[in-house]
This record gives C-alpha cells, sequence and structure tokens, in this order.
C-alpha cells in the first residue's frame, strides 16, 4: 500500500471543496478511476506528469473554493498562507509536497516487509519458462479490455520461440491488442517471415495485433502488460532468452507505461484493426473495390461471383443497413466482373470446407448457402469466368510438413494499391475485431509478394475456365455426394 501523504492531502481538497471525482477526472485528463486510486492511496501519479497534474488539479480547486465562497475557511483549515496571490498555484506546490513526502515515507520507510517489487530471471530455460507462465497467467485473468505492449522485433522474438507462450490462451471474456515492433528489413529480406506472422495471426484469431516499424526502438526489449507489469529481457545470439527483469510494482508500470507507449507518439502503426470496412459512399469498402485489379487469398469460403438468388436470399434475412451494403457490393460486383483482373487463390482444405458447410462471410455478413445456392454458385463463377479471360482461378493442394495451408481461417484482400486480411468470424470467440487494415504501402507489399509468390510452390495449381469446368465434372460425383449431406 503506497503511503497515504498524498492520498488523505487530495481527499482533504475534494472533501472541503466537494469536487466530484468524474469532474476532477476530466480536469486532469485521466479516468476516474485514476482519481480514485490517487485518494485512496493504491497508486500514486506517474512522476513524469505529476507536476501537471497537480498544476491543473489546484488551479480547479482555487476556482471551486472562490465559487463557494471558502477562501476564507481554506486558510484557517490549510497550511497555506492567507497572503498567497495565486491560491491555484500553491494549492500545487502543497499538492507537489505530499507528493514528495509520500515518496520519502515509501523509500525510508523500514519495518515494512513488502515483497519485492522486482525480480531477475536468468538462464536460458528459466527465463523461458517464466515469461511463458507470468504471460499464460496474466493474460488467462484479465477482466476487461487489456493491452500489451512488446517493444522487440516479431522476427527475432519467432526465432525465440516466443509466439508459443500465446498457444493456450484463452480470452474469452476479453480482448487483448498486442502492440508489435516489426523490423521491416528483416521482413524484406527474409520473406519466410511474412509466412510466419501470417501464421501467427491466423493461429490467435481472438487477439488484435497492430504492428509498428521498431528500426529506432528495437533494443528496449520491453514487454508490458498495461497496468500489471513489465519485463525487460536479454538475448542471445541466435535469439533466445537468457535473462529477464520483472516489475510488478503498479506505479513503476504506470511510469514505464507512459514513457514508451506508442500511444500519443508520432511512431505510426503499420496496420489497424477494424470491425467493419463499411460501405457507405465514403467508406473503405467503397474505395477499395473503385479500381480494376484485384488479388485474392480466400480462406472463409468463396463470397465472390455469387448468383443473384443469394444475394436476394441474404437481403431478406439482414437488418435494412446491412440488406443496402449487400446491394451495394452487388451492383459494384457487376460493374467490374467483366472488366478486370482478378487472381483467386484457395487452399483445397478451405474449398472443400466450404463445399461442406456453404460459410460466406460477405461484407459484414455471415451466411451459409444452401446445397443448391452451392451448385448454382459453382455455375455463377464457370460463367464469370467463360465472359472474362482475366480472372484466373487456383488452389493450394496441402503439402507434407507444411502447415500454412491447413484448415486457415484468415484471408487476404489486395487491389495492388492497399489491402486488408478478415479473420473467419466462426472462430473468433470474444469482441476482437474482425480485419486488419494494411496502411503501410510497404507492409502490404511485402504480404502481397508473399502471396503471389505462392503461384512458384509445386502445390499451387492454376486452371482456365475450361479446364475448371473438365475437373468439376471429374469431381461432381464427389461435390454431389458433399453437398447431398445437407440436403
Amino acid at each position: 500500500m503506497i503511503s497515504d501523504g498524498y492520498a488523505s492531502t487530495l481527499k482533504r481538497l475534494i472533501t472541503f471543496t466537494q469536487a466530484k471525482f468524474i469532474s476532477l477526472a476530466d480536469v486532469v485528463g485521466y479516468d476516474v478511476s485514476y482519481v480514485n486510486k490517487w485518494s485512496n492511496g493504491t497508486k500514486l501519479p506517474s512522476s513524469r506528469y505529476v507536476e501537471r497534474i497537480n498544476e491543473e488539479m489546484g488551479h480547479y480547486f482555487a476556482e471551486l473554493i472562490a465559487k463557494q465562497g471558502k477562501k476564507e475557511k481554506f486558510f484557517k483549515t490549510f497550511p497555506i498562507s492567507e497572503t498567497a496571490e495565486d491560491l491555484g498555484f500553491e494549492i500545487s506546490q502543497y499538492l507537489c509536497a505530499a507528493y514528495r513526502s509520500t515518496l520519502h515515507q515509501d523509500h525510508s520507510s523500514k519495518g515494512k516487509e513488502n515483497q519485492p517489487s522486482i525480480q531477475v530471471i536468468t538462464g536460458h530455460h528459466d527465463t523461458a519458462d517464466f515469461l511463458s507462465d507470468i504471460l499464460q497467467k496474466s493474460l488467462q485473468n484479465l477482466d476487461g479490455d487489456g493491452e500489451l505492449l512488446i517493444l522487440g522485433d516479431f522476427c527475432s522474438l519467432y526465432d525465440a520461440g516466443f509466439w508459443k507462450y500465446f498457444d493456450d490462451i484463452h480470452l474469452t471474456a476479453s480482448n487483448l491488442t498486442l502492440r508489435v515492433g516489426l523490423n521491416m528489413d528483416k521482413l524484406e529480406k527474409n520473406p519466410q517471415y511474412i509466412g510466419h506472422l501470417y501464421a501467427t495471426l491466423d493461429r490467435f484469431l481472438d487477439f488484435d495485433f497492430v504492428f509498428y516499424d521498431i528500426c529506432d526502438i528495437e533494443n528496449s526489449n520491453i514487454i508490458l502488460l498495461k497496468g500489471v507489469f513489465a519485463v525487460q529481457y536479454a538475448m542471445s545470439t541466435p535469439p533466445r532468452f537468457n535473462m529477464c527483469t520483472y516489475i510488478f510494482d503498479e506505479s513503476m508500470v504506470w511510469d514505464i507505461y507512459e514513457k514508451f507507449s506508442f500511444t500519443g507518439t508520432e511512431k505510426k502503426a503499420l496496420n489497424f484493426t477494424v470491425s467493419s470496412l463499411g460501405m457507405d459512399d465514403l467508406g473503405y469498402r467503397t474505395a477499395f473495390y473503385a479500381t480494376n485489379r484485384f488479388f485474392f487469398f480466400l480462406t472463409n469460403g468463396f463470397e465472390f461471383l455469387l448468383p443473384h438468388e443469394v444475394f436476394d436470399s441474404i437481403i431478406q434475412k439482414v437488418s435494412p443497413e446491412q440488406a443496402f451494403a449487400v446491394q451495394r457490393l452487388c451492383v459494384t460486383w457487376e460493374e467490374i466482373i467483366d472488366v478486370s483482373k482478378i487472381d483467386f487463390i484457395i487452399p483445397a482444405t478451405s474449398l472443400m470446407r466450404y463445399l461442406e458447410n456453404g460459410y460466406i462471410y460477405l461484407t459484414d455478413v455471415e451466411y451459409n448457402l444452401s446445397a443448391q445456392e452451392r451448385r448454382e454458385h459453382i455455375k455463377s463463377v464457370l460463367q464469370a469466368m467463360s465472359n472474362n479471360d482475366h480472372i484466373t482461378m487456383a488452389t493450394l493442394l496441402p503439402a507434407l510438413g507444411d502447415d500454412i495451408y491447413k484448415g486457415k481461417n484468415l484471408s487476404f484482400y489486395s487491389n495492388y494499391k492497399t489491402g486488408f486480411l478478415k479473420k473467419n468470424k466462426q472462430r473468433v470467440h470474444n469482441n476482437a475485431d474482425t480485419f486488419y487494415l494494411i496502411v503501410n504501402d510497404r507492409l502490404h507489399s511485402l504480404i502481397l509478394n508473399f502471396f503471389q509468390n505462392m503461384k512458384e510452390l509445386p502445390s499451387y495449381q492454376q486452371y482456365t475456365c475450361e479446364e475448371l469446368t473438365n475437373k468439376y465434372e471429374v469431381y461432381k460425383p464427389l461435390i454431389e455426394r458433399t453437398l447431398s449431406l445437407n440436403e
């Protein structure tokens, strides 16, 4: 428990002026829970911002005292001289003195038997086990939304096995945003890391990853769960954890967060997470389709080239707002389908899953095509390819020892200028966002190149309209047996 010198001073001022916690929180720009903790002694303001906080509270208290006509009573109650010309300044200095007194009492107290607020772990195995354990326990026990700040390079952390520590974490009752550094030069030099990045995003659909170019702060080596703990780690070469310093004093953790957080800095995110791409006239999705060249890597069914009957069925089952969005998308595709160059790649496992259950995720709408609608969809795809030679259709067969294409749930969409990733909403168990909007041109280019390079894989099979029609005829008995399971 933090010494209550500062807390008692603040509480006396709040009581004397009858200030409301929510109004005081607005004045200092913090959540009301912070002001509550400052006044009850469970937390101190960050040393970095305490002078500003005290100054703003001082002037606010002075205004209330003047409005309430309590100046004379105030000078009799608090140890501040009646000759003070600037009451707000004097109150702020009074708070600062109480803050310094609290810090001094905290550091000089001899009788306390507090648990140390810092722990050092050394050795590769002990450090790795500790990091895995603290992440598992802390994230599993999250109450509400959380933010994990990782000031280190995704690629180096991948090589050290860091992302495996998240495998058994389930966030059914909370959301977690992970802000992670990316070494863009390393990504470009070693494209396999794009594959690792994609596989990680696909594996953790309940997490929201936001990436930042880490080139200027890569060596910070900090892992911080907002408001809970901070870890500074050391790594050897090749990458492996060999030491870490674990900090769990709440005030220290907040101080570190405020100094290193990406929030409010000039460092821009490489991507954003959003729950919807929008379908209004100025929405992202509308702008995305305002071109004539596209690349799609689809894992969540095949929501393109749908027959009109499917659009009509969807429109009848959704809200008016969603119906309007679906109608707009239908019109958009009618306009571009015969004049655009479109490359589709579908993992064979995802294609089989679609034939079995008919699941698609269209705009913000989940829908399962009936067996007959899937039959009509196949015809619609073949007809579209017949009308437009610039539509290519390809599959990726499962490859032995290669897990990138096994039951994936993260699709990639690009118009060669911008792109996004879309999660399979059926596999998201909390309120995590569905889309990763890629806003950095370089990152988009690297991801696009990664997927396009799949065309060089032995497992890649591309079909012309005639080849696909012949393939359909060969496998039609199997397809019909699959579809009949849903009738």
